[in-house]
């Protein structure tokens, strides 16, 4: 009898939703890059996908939304950086998440965290559909991600803290929501990679205010207790598991997918920009080296977006020291390039600019290959305490973001145009 009310009270809910979806049109959302930050060494890297909280409802840049406040929340508790990607959707559900997620890149990420259920509960999806969408979801993500990658599911928040939901049809969904909360517990539980994690009601529910940072700091709070227990610490020793980009992927297939990465900025043989030369200048003198540039590699060649204190606009691959930054997700420092077999025979260092010194940073595509480097130079060597790592993956990333930010961009006017042409 109740599945059979259920039936009956699927198309009202679903014009219920609609209604509450278009009072959440005028809310402020971020509008900037899907990502977040904080400062550190050997980050974590994490993917949040959903609905509900991984939108960012209430405020306007993902540094204080969900991503932000778990990148924070995480380092807090790892001493580790932790860099953080969002794909939200308004409405998402288990079933539509998969058309979401670019499952070719989930290896790079240690730790997938779902949002989802709100979308669910909202059209009232049975609880037969509900298990089988999330089986099908969380097969795909643990066949496509890393071995040590881990998933964690959130709870949805319970509906009746909400105003919008204080109705008899939001009751409604708020009962469904509740349902789902147990299946998702109950079938977590069987997963050795899955960990559910149940969200709490935030002061500014209780108050009856719309979201605030300080909601996404709670959840977010809750969230990186049970995944810093996992995360593990050891796996990027040299007796731990390789990288992920080394893994199921040949040389070629990296290299091909750089070069898709590259072709799609736009980046190759353009003009210098403004934006991109104020920050590598900075990188020179902030880390005190006279000698500083964006490098961008495709094929066989290292080409220069911008660069200061070196007159070279491009060098052979083979010549690149940026080839090998590009290896792993994290800094490479050559103290002395004299005393490293790697690049002691190295054009650059053996004549000029007789170079000694390197440290550089990989900046990534929005697609997560690694593209080039933020790199700093010296013709003086160093010691490696001598360097200040965190401040050069900080620029780095602040040049990732404007990389990034450029591409949404482009497509969001890509996108006008098309709209403009079919009208």
């Amino acid at each position: 009898m109740r599945e059979f009310f259920r039936w009956l009270m699927v198309p009202a809910m679903r014009v219920w939703v609609s209604v509450v979806e278009r009072r959440f049109v005028r809310i402020p959302v971020p509008t900037d890059a899907p990502q977040a930050h904080s400062l550190g060494l050997d980050s974590d890297r994490i993917l949040i996908v959903g609905g509900g909280p991984a939108v960012g409802w209430g405020v306007l840049s993902h540094a204080v939304a969900l991503p932000g406040a778990l990148a924070r929340a995480l380092t807090a508790r790892t001493g580790r950086g932790a860099d953080v990607d969002v794909t939200a959707r308004s409405g998402m559900t288990a079933r539509s998440a998969p058309s979401h997620i670019d499952f070719v890149n989930l290896w790079r990420y240690d730790a997938v965290v779902l949002t989802l259920g709100i979308g669910d509960a909202g059209r009232l999806t049975s609880m037969r559909a509900w298990r089988s969408d999330l089986n099908r979801l969380l097969g795909q993500i643990e066949a496509a991600s890393s071995v040590g990658t881990e998933i964690f599911l959130a709870g949805i928040v319970p509906l009746a803290s909400m105003p919008v939901f204080r109705s008899p049809l939001g009751t409604m969904a708020g009962a469904q929501a509740a349902a789902i909360n147990a299946a998702s517990a109950a079938f977590c539980a069987g997963d050795d990679r899955v960990t559910f994690v149940p969200l709490p009601v935030t002061v500014a529910a209780v108050s009856g205010r719309f979201r605030s940072a300080s909601d996404y700091d709670t959840w977010a709070a809750v969230l990186a207790e049970r995944m810093a227990r996992t995360l593990d610490p050891q796996r990027r020793t040299a007796d731990g598991p390789m990288y992920p980009e080394a893994q199921n992927r040949t040389v070629d297939e990296i290299e091909e997918a750089r070069h898709r990465a590259v072709m799609a900025l736009s980046l190759l043989d353009t003009e210098p920009e403004e934006r991109f030369d104020r920050i590598v200048a900075l990188a020179s003198s902030t880390l005190g080296t006279t000698a500083a540039a964006f490098t961008v590699l495709d094929g066989d060649r290292q080409w220069n977006k911008s660069i200061v204190g070196l007159r070279v606009a491009e060098i052979p691959r083979s010549s690149s020291f940026c080839t090998v930054t590009v290896l792993e997700p994290v800094a490479l420092v050559v103290p002395d390039a004299l005393l490293d077999p790697r690049f002691r025979d190295n054009p650059l260092v053996v004549s000029g600019p007789h170079l000694r010194f390197y440290a550089g940073f990989p900046i990534e595509s929005p697609s997560g290959e690694r593209i080039g480097a933020l790199c700093v130079y010296d013709r003086e060597p160093r010691s490696e305490e001598g360097v200040d790592v965190v401040l050069l993956r900080e620029l780095a990333l602040l040049l990732q973001n404007e990389l990034w930010q450029s591409t949404e961009q482009r497509a969001a006017d890509d996108g006008s145009e098309r709209a403009g042409q079919g009208s």
